[in-house]
């Protein structure tokens, strides 16, 4: 059973999570410094969220605004393991190699934005506990 139990709770929990990362004072300005974009297409249940890094600070959308945009990167999971990776849980080149993670567009850039992702994991945690979702650190 996926831990999130429709598409709107998902949105719900990592929405806030996504977004807050454009503005954090120190993430925020190291992925505008990217200078790329990526679109994280989520399945079971189905969600998508994007980050463009090519303005500081990066802009975030979600749902039909995100899937109307167009992203150089593309990542593609199921939402248990995106829940994982953001944990740090699942490590992005496991993950690749074993599929659990699919990359179209430019993976040297996907590979640019990994570095600045490490620091994250603590803030998912955080976020999850802060928002009541303590169940699923």
């Amino acid at each position: 059973m996926p831990l999130f139990a429709s598409s709107e709770e998902l949105y719900a929990i990592q929405g806030p999570f996504l977004e807050n990362l454009t503005v954090h004072p120190v993430l925020g300005p190291k992925l505008a410094t990217a200078g790329t974009s990526f679109s994280l297409l989520y399945s079971e249940p189905d969600a998508i969220f994007g980050m463009d890094c090519t303005q500081d600070p990066p802009v975030f959308s979600a749902g039909d605004d995100a899937a109307g945009r167009e992203f150089k990167v593309r990542i593609q999971m199921r939402a248990d393991d995106g829940h994982r990776f953001w944990l740090g849980k699942l490590k992005a080149p496991v993950a690749l190699a074993t599929r659990k993670l699919k990359v179209s567009g430019a993976m040297t850039e996907l590979m640019g934005l990994l570095p600045i992702l490490g620091p994250v994991y603590g803030n998912y945690r955080e976020h999850l506990i802060g928002s009541g979702h303590e169940s699923l650190v």
